[in-house]
């Protein structure tokens, strides 16, 4: 009986914000905002907003509810729109300042998303077109009211009314559509493409994984190179010591970086193994973990605090060796691997990027382009998403982002000439 309530709620918001948007139509655009002010609030569309997780578990469940009418491009159009919502939400958390970002979560999320379930109607069944429609035409509606006073506060998205819209989707759903959680979601993992299992992680035990900070890398550096060591008298020691948990004192470095570049090769071969990955970009997929890798942690999975061993984070949510970030890639990781498994984080980074390499970089012939380059083009989509694809060769780069590509181009640079061990160099500082 809740469940046909809360449809049937969001059906009412449909009719009721459908009429005031035809009524308003004629009329001057304050004339608009003055009315749409007037809207009745219906049950379940007032109070306390939903929060970041209920609004991204509520995404979550749309995007997989219409990934499983689609197929070809039109599911990777949609994965591309989720996965840029997904960085954008990362972002969104990071800088709110306090403010519920969920309204502007809705407004650009939607953007992307509508003119791809649109597309998608014509060829769904008549009752499952039907039913998606609404669904449809319920989301319109809120933008509408968003983009003409979100400013005011007039888009209210609370948990009952984000249930009820997911319930036009799904009737008779038996789970809460707005339920959090860290599991791995092996429907999401199929509709954006990445369907080879990743082995089950093996966490070091005595991590501290609660309350994940990141520290300054200077800080970060002091914990594995006190300034007092000298570093060009580092010498290697052979070591039998497992990188799990292994954070190297000075004397330790090169044996350590020499094990994790083992790591690094193993892992490269056996990602583009599985993926079927074409013979002539396996040395360049290799070259863009090096680099990606070294640019992203310096070859480091964990950081010593005081006397606790701890994965190396940033405030963002990225984390271990490759900073893989546990906001974005939600259900599709190990949330706890991630922290506490350097194998495990080096195998989801180099998926992801042999995923921005393959559906992205290459598929749309970024080495063809003007300046274009196929690592430069998988970097920026691994740093900020598929709409990053490009952003490496733009007219007028984002200066903050471009130090960043061109951190990144430096490494590559350096690993395609054999020196990826230069990565030493972030010791030495």
């Amino acid at each position: 009986m809740r469940t046909f309530l809360l449809a049937l709620e969001t059906i009412l918001l449909v009719v009721i914000l459908g009429s005031a948007v035809a009524a308003n139509e004629a009329k001057p655009p304050e004339v608009k905002l003055a009315a749409a002010f007037q809207l009745p609030q219906l049950p379940g569309l007032s109070g306390p907003s939903a929060d970041w997780r209920q609004w991204d578990a509520f995404f979550t469940f749309v995007v997989k509810q219409f990934g499983q009418e689609m197929s070809g491009d039109l599911k990777d159009s949609l994965g591309e729109a989720f996965l840029d919502s997904r960085y954008e939400l990362t972002s969104a958390i990071a800088s709110s300042g306090g403010q519920n970002p969920v309204p502007e979560l809705f407004l650009s999320g939607w953007k992307r998303l509508s003119p791809v379930l649109n597309k998608a109607l014509p060829g769904l069944s008549q009752q499952t077109a039907s039913r998606y429609a609404s669904f449809i035409s319920a989301a319109d509606k809120l933008a509408v009211v968003g983009q003409q006073g979100s400013q005011l506060g007039l888009l209210q998205l609370t948990p009952d009314s984000l249930r009820g819209m997911a319930r036009l989707l799904e009737p008779s759903g038996a789970t809460d559509p707005i339920a959090y959680n860290l599991n791995v979601d092996s429907a999401l993992r199929n509709l954006l493409g990445f369907t080879i299992p990743l082995a089950t992680p093996n966490p070091a035990p005595g991590i501290k994984q609660s309350g994940l900070r990141g520290l300054p890398l200077d800080v970060q550096r002091a914990s594995l190179l006190p300034p007092w060591v000298d570093a060009v008298a580092i010498a290697a020691e052979p070591s039998l010591k497992k990188l799990n948990g292994w954070v190297p004192d000075a004397k330790e470095l090169d044996a350590y970086l020499a094990e994790v570049r083992i790591l690094l090769s193993d892992l490269s071969d056996r990602v583009a193994a599985k993926s079927k990955l074409a013979e002539e970009y396996k040395p360049t997929y290799r070259q863009i973990v090096f680099a990606a890798s070294w640019q992203e942690s310096c070859w480091r999975q964990y950081i010593r605090k005081g006397k606790e061993v701890t994965p190396l984070a940033s405030a963002t949510g990225d984390v271990g060796l490759m900073q893989v970030n546990r906001n974005t890639w939600r259900g599709v990781y190990d949330v706890k691997g991630l922290g506490g498994d350097i194998e495990y984080n080096g195998n989801a980074g180099g998926e992801i990027l042999l995923y921005y390499l393959t559906r992205y970089a290459i598929r749309k012939n970024e080495d063809k382009q003007p300046d274009g380059n196929l690592a430069r083009a998988t970097y920026s989509s691994y740093n900020g998403g598929p709409r990053h694809l490009t952003r490496y060769r733009a007219a007028k780069p984002n200066p903050a982002l471009k130090k960043v590509d061109d951190a990144f181009w430096e490494k590559f640079q350096a690993v395609s000439s054999g020196r990826e061990m230069d990565v030493l160099s972030c010791y030495r500082k």
